[in-house]
């Protein structure tokens, strides 16, 4: 039985990317062979919209019986329901979800993230990556900046490991091929962004990749990770879309 595993990498080796139409790779194992593992490249990825229907019908072109993945918007369920594919969630390796799933152990995915009301829709924390925007590089104890594209520095906050990475803002706000967002996703690859103050086009964006978006009243990246139950989905433009 052939299943495919949406990845940020391609080996079983690599971690599961919870974005199904946006991953980079396909990680597609046959279940009798489990330790032959081949990846192909996620045609979705490369689509500015209907990444989910672009990358389910290649699930389909390549005789998948299963996905396993994070999350799955609206149009990518309707296909793969159509082509009689089952999707399953899972985080942690390819490798891992792999054993998982010939065990039995993997729940079916039955809730659809629906990118229409702006954001998806996370039932469990497991191999969420917090996005935040930063004042100043300080760990946990670094100042959250209400500016989010011209931040001075960027967060990287990993729920499953507790691991925070920070790093300098590098956006290229010039580019015309590709949005802060686009950057920032293939940089390091997201599932949730926290925001105080963001633009109403930075929303639609991220709402059209499938990620969710966050906001909270706390002044420092300790205070979101104490709080990471209490966040609010984050729908309001700010207004300026230098944001």
């Amino acid at each position: 039985m052939k299943i495919a595993i949406s990845s940020d990498g391609n080996t079983l080796e690599s971690m599961i990317d919870q974005r199904f139409g946006r991953c980079k790779y396909f990680i597609i194992v046959d279940t009798d062979n489990k330790e032959k593992a081949e990846a192909v490249e996620n045609q979705g990825a490369v689509q500015g919209h209907g990444a989910g229907i672009k990358a389910a019908q290649q699930i389909g072109e390549l005789g998948i019986k299963a996905v396993i993945t994070g999350q799955l918007g609206p149009n990518s369920t309707n296909v793969l329901k159509q082509i009689g594919i089952k999707s399953y969630h899972a985080s942690g390796t390819a490798k891992e979800a792999v054993e998982k799933f010939i065990k039995n152990e993997l729940e079916e995915i039955s809730d659809v993230s629906s990118p229409h009301s702006g954001l998806a829709q996370k039932t469990e924390k497991s191999g969420e990556r917090i996005f935040i925007p930063l004042l100043d590089n300080n760990g946990e104890n670094s100042k959250i900046s209400s500016h989010f594209g011209h931040a001075p520095f960027f967060g990287l906050y990993d729920v499953e490991k507790k691991e925070l990475t920070i790093t300098e803002n590098n956006l290229d706000h010039t580019d015309p091929t590709k949005s802060p967002i686009d950057q920032i996703e293939e940089a390091v690859n997201p599932t949730t962004i926290f925001a105080q103050g963001i633009g109403g086009r930075a929303i639609q964006i991220i709402a059209e990749k499938g990620l969710t978006l966050k906001t909270g009243p706390y002044e420092t990246v300790k205070d979101v990770i104490e709080n990471l139950d209490n966040l609010k989905e984050q729908t309001e433009s700010c207004g300026h879309e230098e944001h």
